[in-house]
């Protein structure tokens, strides 16, 4: 399941909570990337056996992908 066309700022904000949550950075798009941030960027975050993944880019801005009780979970809770 996907979210997509989530505000640049809402985004960062969720990345922001689930870290405080405990997800953990599994993988991210790489820091040395002369784009990152600018035109793209992407973290897999992980807790336990779940896994999400976060899109950015200048066009489209957030999009999370995920299976479906995570993401409706994240819908209700982060108003997404």
């Amino acid at each position: 399941m996907i979210i997509e066309n989530i505000e640049t700022e809402k985004g960062n904000i969720l990345i922001d909570k689930l870290k405080r949550e405990g997800w953990k950075l599994k993988s991210q798009y790489s820091p040395f990337a002369f784009d990152k941030g600018i035109d793209y960027d992407c973290y897999e975050l992980v807790l336990g056996n779940k896994t999400i993944v976060l899109e950015w880019d200048n066009w489209f801005e957030w999009s999370l992908t995920g299976s479906e009780d995570i993401l409706c979970d994240f819908k209700t809770r982060f108003f997404l």
